[in-house]
């Protein structure tokens, strides 16, 4: 059952039929069903988005500031016992020098576990069984 193409001039029939027509409405209404599923998911993220850009969110500045007193904290707590040492033992500058470094390596390694990412927990951490004796 094949139809003509009445718009291109010939008289040739059409290659399409009525199963290939059904297909191909079949697939507009595949297309039609993505672009309104696309359309609301744009409008969502375009929401979220804006939300978050907001003007006014103070969540960075905590972050940031968060992150610098985690770092601060190392250096002075170090500088602190380096000072307390040379202050009892009478060896001025070199406990002071001493941990001062070693308070700047914790505040490093404190701002760089805060800013990684968390693993995820594993199966393996669970508790371990309970024996039968302990039941």
């Amino acid at each position: 059952m094949a139809e003509k193409d009445t718009g291109s001039g010939t008289d040739q029939p059409s290659l399409r039929t009525s199963a290939e027509s059904s297909e191909t409405a079949a697939w507009d209404a595949r297309r039609a069903a993505l672009e309104a599923k696309l359309a609301q998911h744009r409008v969502r993220n375009a929401a979220e988005a804006e939300r978050e850009s907001r003007p006014g969110t103070m969540q960075g500045l905590a972050e940031g500031l968060k992150l610098g007193s985690e770092f601060v904290a190392g250096v002075v707590v170090g500088a602190a016992i380096g000072y307390g040492i040379d202050y009892f033992a009478g060896t001025m500058p070199f406990g002071l020098i001493v941990f001062l470094m070693i308070g700047f390596a914790a505040g490093v390694r404190n701002v760089l576990r805060s800013v990684s990412p968390k693993p995820a927990p594993s199966a393996n951490a669970a508790e371990p069984p309970l024996k039968d004796s302990e039941s």
